[in-house]
């Protein structure tokens, strides 16, 4: 076939042909996983020095990253690849580790997870942050990356089009396509939305006490999407690389969040009340320390001249490495 839609046709039938190989996708994993390690630090560095275009920059190479694991396991999926190797002997083992008692709460754990679940706790959780903050920035920081990973989600399904375990392994039913797995999409989005707001939001109280707030609510979203996925394969109706996909695709909403979020709050011509939290910006709050180191504290018109200054900070370019 000649003409630019032959070359094109032709090059993607190349790409996924490589992306089938297992060398081709375990390189593509270890690349991605490096490069997002390498973004976390170059982000904090970025934010040490206030500069607006790099932390933005580093945001977009980590979702990137995780979009190319996510492609390289969905092509891997469809082409039955070698990533997909482990999925039955996976459900085999949880086929054998069956009893009354896991098998109860599974079956309430995946129906807190589910779409109707999910969607029901984060309208709930998103009304009650939206009202204690008096603010629709936080409600929307809730409900955007659900929103987000759902349409995804559901997209997916129609392109990939996998079908799920055997019928017979199923403890309750289902009816869509498998990859990847909605409950576990989703989970994730709504524990990475909290995770976000709890992030982003500088409450009182002593540096330790935040940090260790910010260390619990990772360690209770990871917890809570592992259980979700744990109970998906013990009932039989996800492959292993359908809730890792979930996962991935669920992360990568929250970080697309996240990078919207980010430019909002770090844009030089916003207003220095956040939207999101109801504190002062980043960008504000280092501009006022500064103020407040040279002119011995902060005054309300030491507020606003460090306010004023704020868009002259962010046209003074960031310090060589």
């Amino acid at each position: 076939m000649n003409g630019p839609r032959g070359v094109v046709e032709t090059l993607i039938t190349e790409i996924v042909t490589e992306v089938t190989t297992a060398e081709i996708a375990v390189w593509t994993i270890m690349v991605a996983s490096a490069v997002v390690v390498f973004s976390i630090f170059a982000q904090r560095r970025a934010r040490s020095e206030l500069n607006v275009a790099a932390i933005l920059g580093w945001s977009c190479v980590r979702i990137a990253a995780l979009i190319a694991v996510f492609v390289v396991l969905a092509v891997q999926v469809a082409r039955s690849g070698w990533l997909t190797g482990a999925d039955t002997a996976t459900l085999d083992w949880f086929l054998a580790h069956r009893s009354v008692v896991w098998t109860t709460l599974a079956v309430a754990v995946t129906t807190v997870g589910g779409p109707g679940g999910v969607v029901l706790i984060a309208t709930v959780l998103a009304a009650g942050i939206g009202w204690q903050r008096r603010a629709i920035g936080p409600a929307m920081l809730v409900l955007s990356p659900v929103a987000l990973a759902a349409a995804a989600s559901t997209l997916v399904k129609l392109v990939v089009r996998r079908e799920r375990p055997p019928v017979s392994a199923h403890l309750m039913t289902e009816t869509d396509f498998s990859f990847p797995s909605g409950h576990v999409t989703a989970t994730t989005a709504l524990a990475g939305a909290v995770l976000l707001v709890v992030w982003m939001d500088p409450a009182a109280g002593t540096h330790t006490r935040r940090t260790a707030r910010k260390f619990f609510a990772i360690f209770a979203a990871v917890a809570v999407v592992a259980a979700v996925m744990l109970t998906r394969l013990y009932l039989g109706v996800h492959w292993l690389t359908d809730v890792l996909a979930g996962a991935l695709l669920g992360t990568t909403a929250v970080l697309a969040t996240a990078l919207v979020v980010t430019a909002i709050r770090l844009h030089p011509d916003r207003d220095r009340e956040d939207t999101v939290t109801g504190h002062p910006t980043p960008l504000t709050r280092h501009t006022v320390r500064n103020s407040s180191a040279r002119h011995g504290s902060v005054t309300p018109d030491t507020f606003s001249a460090a306010t004023q200054r704020r868009p002259e900070r962010l046209a003074r370019p960031s310090p060589s490495p």
